[in-house]
Order: C-alpha cells, then sequence, then structure tokens
C-alpha cells in the first residue's frame, strides 16, 4: 500500500547547499496532522548542475514516486523552475497516469493559466499559501467528494472545457496553531551537518527558522507587493509568538543537537517587540545557541542589537543594495546611505558580525552609482559582502516597468548565472558599459578576505559553541569540507 499525498522539490533544488524544504515541511506536518499519509521527495547533490547529473537527479525522483505510489503528487515551483516542473510533471503521468498532479508556490500563484494548456500534466494550481487549501482539495481527491468550490485552486474543467479558478483563500492568521516542520520527513542529518551558510562563513550546525509570513514593503525587486494584491490587500504581515518560536528552537535542539540557527524571514526586525520578547525567552530559557538574521537597515536600533547579541545573535544580514541615493530610491528601499553608515557603525561597536548584500545591473544604473556604493563599502566594512547581478523575475515592479516580457518556455533563463544572462540585452538595464564579470571578479575578492572572518573562529563564542557541541566529531571530520567552501567562496573569480 502506497501514501496518499507525494511533496517534491524541483531537480535543481538538489543544489540548495543545506537549505531544508520548509514550505513542503510545513504541508506534510499539516496533512499528516489531519490524517493524509504524506511523503517528501528531496534530492540533494554538492555537484554542479550538467545535463547528466541533472537527468539522474530526474530519475531518481521518478524512482522514489514508484517506489511510495501515492494517489496525489505536490510540486512546489519558482519560475526558474516552470519548465522543470512541466517536464518533470510529464514524465509522472507517462508512468502513472492515475497521479494527480498539485503543483503550488510562487509561479502558480502568480500566473496560474499558464500551467494548463493542451496537453498539460497539471491537474490543479494551489494559489497563496498551500497548508489548509492543499489538505481540503487532497481529502476531497482521496475521498472522490466535490472539489469545485474549494478556496484558493485552479483547473481545467474538461466539461466546461475552460480553466475554472475559485474564490481567494483567506490567509492563515494564527500562525501558532500551526503544527511545526515534519521534520521527520527530510533528512535532518544532512541539513544539521556543520556548514558555512547559514551563518555566513561560520562553520556550524544550524537549522532555519521562520517567524512570520508576508511583508509590508514596496521594493521594485521583489515580489511581495504583488502577491500582497493577489492574496490580500492592504494585508501584510503575521506573525508566531515569541514562546512558539522558542519552543521550535528548543526542540531542534534537544532532538537534532543543532549549535545553531537562522531566522529565515526576509526582515526578522520588523516587529520590535516581538524580536525582544524572543529574546528575553531564549534568554530565560539559557539554549545558549548562537543565531544569525536578516533585517532592513530602518527597522534595527543599538539597544535592539545589544538584546540580540546577548540573546546569542552574532550576524545580522542586511538588504544595503548601493550606495547610491538615487538607486535607492529608484529601488523602493525605504533608506537612506546615513542611517546604513549608523547601523553598521552599532554594528561594528557591539561586535555583530555583518553580511552586506549589493545589488548591481539595477534600472538606470550609472558607473558613478557603483563607485558611490564601493565608497560606501569602504565605509562600512562588512563581514560578508556578497555582490548581486540584478535579474528580475515575474511579479516585479522592475520586471513590468521594463517589459522582459519571456515567454513561459523562457523561463528556464532565469537560473542561468546571471554573469552570463545580461549578456542578454533584455537583462542588460544599467546605463554604464561596464564588464560585470572584471567588476564582480575584483570586487568579490576585494570586500571578502578570509581575514575579515577568520579571527571568529578563534573567539570565545565559537570555541565555546563547539565545546558544547553534540557535534564534535563531525566539526573534525567536515574541516575537509570547510577548506574547500574557503577556497570556492574567498578565492573565487
Amino acid at each position: 500500500m502506497g501514501i496518499d499525498v507525494c511533496l517534491v522539490s524541483p531537480p535543481k533544488r538538489a543544489y540548495n547547499h543545506h537549505r531544508p524544504p520548509l514550505a513542503l515541511m510545513l504541508l506534510a506536518s499539516v496533512l499528516e496532522k489531519n490524517g493524509i499519509r504524506t511523503g517528501i521527495i528531496d534530492p540533494k547533490s554538492e555537484k554542479d548542475i550538467v545535463d547528466r547529473q541533472h537527468d539522474i537527479i530526474m530519475e531518481y525522483i521518478l524512482e522514489q514516486i514508484g517506489k511510495l505510489n501515492p494517489g496525489i503528487v505536490g510540486i512546489t515551483c519558482y519560475t526558474p523552475e516552470f519548465n522543470d516542473v512541466i517536464l518533470l510533471s510529464n514524465k509522472i503521468k507517462e508512468l502513472h497516469p492515475h497521479i494527480k498532479i498539485i503543483v503550488g508556490g510562487v509561479h502558480p500563484t502568480l500566473r496560474q493559466r499558464e500551467f494548463f494548456f493542451e496537453g498539460s500534466p497539471v491537474d490543479f494550481v494551489v494559489i497563496g499559501e498551500g497548508e489548509i487549501t492543499l489538505y481540503e482539495l487532497a481529502h476531497a481527491l482521496l475521498t472522490d467528494e466535490n472539489h469545485n468550490d474549494i478556496p484558493g485552486i485552479g483547473y481545467y474543467d474538461k466539461t466546461k472545457k475552460e480553466y475554472v479558478q475559485t474564490k481567494a483563500r483567506p490567509l492563515i492568521d494564527d500562525l501558532d496553531a500551526m503544527p511545526f516542520p515534519a521534520y521527520d520527513k527530510v533528512d535532518m542529518k544532512y541539513y544539521t551537518l556543520p556548514n558555512p551558510y547559514s551563518v555566513r562563513g561560520l562553520f556550524l550546525s544550524s537549522f532555519y527558522i521562520l517567524v512570520g509570513r508576508g511583508c509590508p514593503s514596496q521594493c521594485t525587486f521583489c515580489v511581495s507587493a504583488e502577491m500582497r494584491k493577489i492574496l490580500a490587500p492592504g494585508k501584510s504581515l503575521r506573525c508566531r509568538s515569541a514562546k512558539n518560536v522558542v519552543d521550535e528552537i528548543e526542540l531542534l535542539k534537544k532532538t537534532y543537537g543543532i549549535d545553531s540557527f537562522y531566522f529565515i524571514d526576509d526582515n526578522f526586525t520588523i516587529q520590535k517587540d516581538l524580536v525582544s520578547n524572543i529574546c528575553d525567552e531564549l534568554i530565560k530559557r539559557k539554549l545558549n545557541l548562537i543565531w544569525a538574521c536578516s533585517a532592513r537597515i530602518n527597522t534595527v536600533s543599538e539597544e535592539l542589537l545589544q538584546k540580540m547579541k546577548k540573546s546569542g545573535c552574532i550576524q545580522v544580514d542586511f538588504g544595503v543594495e548601493s550606495g547610491s541615493p538615487e538607486v535607492l530610491k529608484r529601488l523602493k528601499k525605504g533608506i537612506k546611505v546615513d542611517q546604513v553608515k549608523n547601523i553598521f557603525e552599532i554594528c561594528h561597536r557591539t561586535g555583530m558580525r555583518t553580511f552586506a548584500n549589493i545589488l548591481i545591473n539595477t534600472p538606470e544604473e550609472t558607473e558613478e552609482d557603483l563607485n558611490l556604493t564601493l565608497d560606501l563599502l569602504d565605509t562600512i566594512h562588512p563581514t560578508v559582502t556578497s555582490f548581486n547581478i540584478f535579474i528580475p523575475y515575474i511579479g516585479t515592479e522592475i520586471y513590468e516597468k521594463q517589459n522582459v516580457n519571456l515567454d513561459p518556455d523562457e523561463y528556464h533563463l532565469l537560473s542561468e548565472p546571471p554573469r552570463d544572462l545580461v549578456l542578454d540585452p533584455r537583462f542588460r538595464f544599467a546605463k554604464h558599459n561596464l564588464d560585470f564579470n572584471e567588476f564582480y571578479k575584483n570586487n568579490h575578492k576585494k570586500y571578502n578576505s578570509l581575514f575579515a572572518f577568520l579571527p571568529d573562529y578563534f573567539s570565545i563564542t565559537y570555541a565555546k559553541q563547539i565545546f558544547r557541541s553534540r557535534r564534535k566529531a563531525e566539526y573534525f571530520f567536515q574541516t575537509g569540507a570547510l577548506f574547500k567552501e574557503f577556497i570556492k567562496q574567498i578565492w573565487q573569480t
């Protein structure tokens, strides 16, 4: 006897180093809680993507589906994965015509109709938050009940010969009522193996925590604003309670022996009182864990950073984006260069590691804009700096205003390396003619010196964490992987 529902990560996510499929784990936990037998197929690989390796991963997924023998397969999909998801769905239908295929995630929420064409292997799309919708749809399909009026789905009605979309699913208000992710459905040994990805550049056994859903910001390079229009006009952010968040963290420490965690929210500090309460809860329970987060420049203060540090925070990742006031204004970041300088000065004063995310190739960007960005980096001295060549996704304001207009069969281009993709005139937004490859090579090395964060490995904080860890042997045996990562990330050109 097989399972009821099999949730699948698309093949290319096999290369997301140690990033767990939290969305699938949350879906699985709700399904299991309601009596629906669920499995997750989540292949992982450390190798670069090549055609042969991609085919091997695709075959592995198909083999696992055959073993699990589900009645329903659910696949998550970002825009760059569209073509891959359709290919995988076709292969599933060829082998198992009886399986119902449901696709959810960002792209089916933004472009529902694109999944329904002549001969499409997709049976349903889930629009927006999927936990309740997928449960109701799966239950209806497994029990042969009517699914036509389930909120938050789209499908092709073969009788009427037309696409049907039901009314919008209300967003989940009480996130504390949701079960924790289904850790038992994925390889937690892999995900908690010491690695340098969560707290950037620092080798730790870690896991990712999601506190809230939604974002009220208007950044032109992000899909959040468009998602709000589709799902809940006027509604932006919902968060779990501090107790619920720290309950999950404590469970992860006791069960899986993590030494650190990362708040994966785009802007963890948007509700300062909640952050403060989480810090209080961490301190009260004496969990003695290292942690990091992402934050917006204008949502932190010295008082908050001091409290975060006291509770174990050692790094904050900031979307600096640019040192040019004009670029920040065009991107609708809602921050000023002087604010960036001030917050980084406070971080240095409090001993907080910093990560600066930089965007280049933004619309109307000039060489002077880039020079202002480099001047800013020379002033703020981030611990780690990431230079990202901007490529717009569907649903962003920039994608619409720049009239990129990709056809669905071109969506796979968005997964190509940006330094190659920017050679296509459709993706070259900057006014200047600088070679982005040269710019990246020169500045990645300059602003990511090994000596900037190597001292952290000899700090008292890090030493204490390793001394307390249940994973001392793993840290020792992973030193080779750490060395290779240094070579790859610090000295790459």
